[in-house]
């Protein structure tokens, strides 16, 4: 009973979620296609709830019109996650909608069998007198293992995707908790968890199959095996899925990373100033005068800095200042940021100690006290409060 709670729950939290994403800006196609993944879900749930329900015994014709949903989700998840981070994302291309097509027509002769049939085939023993039973198993079978496969290479190819916009974000900008993608990061290991269960299950199912069928595989000697099932905890983790996308997803503007034409875009390592005209030793000079012009001019003060506002005040490409600072510093453009902004703050601590934290932060370049706390922290080993007492203390031993 409580599980049927949590799937309906999970089904109307759903779709009022989608319609939210749907109505906040219908010209967003981030929102749209987020809106369409969370659909996905939702039928998904829908037919799970229907099967645990017992209701497929009133509407035994939507039996099996779950299978190709499930390759339409990966897909749509991979194309949200494309629109929020590239403003040159091309279309969505039909060619990921292609195992969606071909699972529907692989499906229409099931589609076809009389009522009776599609019961028997989901409760009985996979017989149906209108079709092979080679035709049966391999429905059974390549459905689930064709979507296991194609969820897994999304799942990889979405992490990907984060991961070059994370390189791109620290290669172009100081500050990022406006355009960071976190949330979207630890919900795509959720995602992967959740697939973890769902293979688990599939596991389980298989070995107990084989059990009932021919007296042989893991569930044979572990009774538990056969009887239990981890459903409850991938649809529950679904209903936290939605949730999480409720918070974050509603309050995620569509985040185009300026305009190509200012943004110096991401290559492998092994490709890297190839064919740079910047030799290493020009680099070496050329980030020696940047930094001075830095600290000099206080360029680090300005906590919406770029990698082009500085290309623009030095007067130098935006691919020569990157590959200045990369090469020489062997830092992203951030991070040399928010080292000198660390420095700066760190003489601001001392010569100020009555001085409130979040001022020396907003003093030094930093949008945030989160923001100031996390560098602070991640180039010093220490927090800001700390490092005041420490240097607090070595004066008193000193005096």
């Amino acid at each position: 009973m409580f599980t049927l709670v949590i799937l309906s729950l999970g089904c109307l939290h759903g779709l009022y979620l989608s319609y939210e994403l749907i109505r906040k800006n219908t010209a967003n196609d981030a929102n749209r296609m987020l809106a369409l993944c969370i659909q996905c879900f939702v039928a998904l749930l829908f037919f799970i709830l229907l099967d645990e329900s017992g209701a497929f015994n009133y509407v035994p014709h939507l039996i099996g019109f779950q299978e190709p949903v499930t390759f339409l989700l990966a897909p749509c998840f991979y194309y949200y996650v494309g629109r929020l981070t590239s403003p040159a994302y091309l279309p969505f291309v039909r060619t990921h909608l292609l195992p969606f097509f071909i699972a529907v027509l692989c499906a229409v002769p099931f589609y076809l069998l009389d009522a009776q049939s599609k019961w028997q085939f989901l409760y009985g023993d996979l017989y149906a007198p209108d079709l092979p039973a080679w035709y049966l198993s391999w429905y059974e079978n390549v459905f689930v293992f064709g979507a296991m496969i194609q969820v897994a290479i999304y799942l990889v190819l979405s992490w990907r995707r984060l991961s070059t916009y994370q390189i791109v974000s620290e290669n172009n900008f100081s500050s990022l908790e406006l355009i960071n993608l976190n949330w979207l990061r630890r919900l795509l290991i959720m995602l992967g968890s959740l697939y973890g269960l769902w293979f688990l299950d599939e596991a389980i199912e298989v070995n107990a199959m084989a059990c009932i069928d021919h007296g042989t595989g893991i569930g044979c000697h572990y009774d538990w095996l056969i009887g239990e099932r981890v459903f409850f905890f991938s649809e529950l983790g679904v209903v936290i899925v939605f949730y999480l996308m409720s918070y974050y997803g509603l309050r995620q503007p569509e985040i185009f990373i300026q305009s190509n034409q200012y943004v110096v875009a991401y290559e492998p390592e092994a490709e890297k100033y190839v064919n740079s005209a910047l030799s290493e030793t020009l680099a070496a000079e050329l980030c020696r005068l940047i930094e001075h012009q830095v600290q000099d001019e206080k360029l680090f003060l300005n906590p919406d800095l770029t990698l082009h506002d500085l290309a623009c005040a030095s007067g130098h490409s935006r691919h020569h200042v990157s590959q200045a600072i990369n090469q020489s510093k062997k830092v992203s453009f951030f991070d040399f940021i928010n080292q000198l902004r660390v420095t700066h703050a760190q003489a601001q601590l001392l010569a100020h100690p009555n001085r409130s934290v979040l001022d020396v932060s907003l003093d030094s370049g930093f949008n945030s006290r989160s923001a100031f706390y996390g560098a602070f922290k991640r180039y010093t080993g220490v927090t800001p409060g700390e490092y005041r007492k420490q240097h607090k203390q070595l004066a008193e031993k000193l005096s």
